[in-house]
């Protein structure tokens, strides 16, 4: 089943920018549609992009928005530089990641440099990227360096305590955000840890960045 939009996210900006109206959206990680088709529906007049490098996965994620006219599937994922990875190979799983290291059983994907794609889609400005990589996150957003400041909202997936080896550690997320001027605006979808029958601690969560040239700050200590 699609996935609701986030709604959350949405609502809180909306309630602190109400003039903020996304034109731009790229799905980065879209699996087979399921916030693609929730962003198409929620904004009608917005442009999505939506990136997933696993072949049997893109293949739904196409058939899934095909008729939607402000959606464009794009067959590649996103990185710090153009090249060929290596993918585990789940069948069509919001679990397939991308391998650090050769295996004989994962499925070979395209990555591309994201900023210089970007400036090759002729996009000039993103409203909102919504980052699910399965720990690829922060390579994604080094990719995206020149043309982070062109970007209003960054949503990614962080792992919120050390032991958690499969997500990008939130700290590690926070300070490269703050660096590249943006501020925390929200944390939503905080999942705490399930395995092994579970633990009294968060596993992951979503942290939501603003840019910090649609923040005033004047006046605040």
């Amino acid at each position: 089943m699609p996935k609701p939009v986030q709604t959350t996210e949405f609502t809180l900006i909306g309630r602190r920018i109400p003039q903020w109206q996304p034109k731009v959206i790229l799905d980065v990680g879209a699996n087979v549609g399921q916030s693609a088709l929730g962003f198409a529906k929620a904004f009608p007049k917005a442009v999505v992009h939506s990136f997933e490098p696993f072949p049997a996965s893109f293949r739904k994620l196409a058939a899934n928005t095909a008729r939607l006219h402000n959606v464009t599937a794009h067959p590649f994922g996103l990185g710090r530089a153009d090249r060929l990875m290596q993918m585990s190979d789940g069948e069509i799983s919001t679990q397939n990641h991308l391998l650090d290291a050769p295996d004989e059983n994962a499925v070979t994907v395209e990555i591309r440099a994201g900023a210089a794609l970007l400036d090759r889609l002729g996009i000039a400005e993103v409203s909102y990227l919504k980052i699910d990589t399965e720990g690829h996150d922060f390579e994604v957003l080094q990719g995206l360096i020149p043309a982070l400041a062109r970007v209003d909202f960054i949503q990614v997936e962080a792992g919120m305590n050390a032991y958690n080896k499969t997500h990008v550690p939130f700290t590690k997320l926070a300070e490269f955000m703050f660096e590249n001027n943006f501020l925390l605006f929200h944390i939503s979808e905080q999942v705490f840890e399930f395995n092994l029958g579970g633990r009294p601690v968060l596993r992951r969560a979503n942290p939501l960045f603003i840019n910090a040239r649609l923040v005033d700050l004047d006046g605040i200590a």
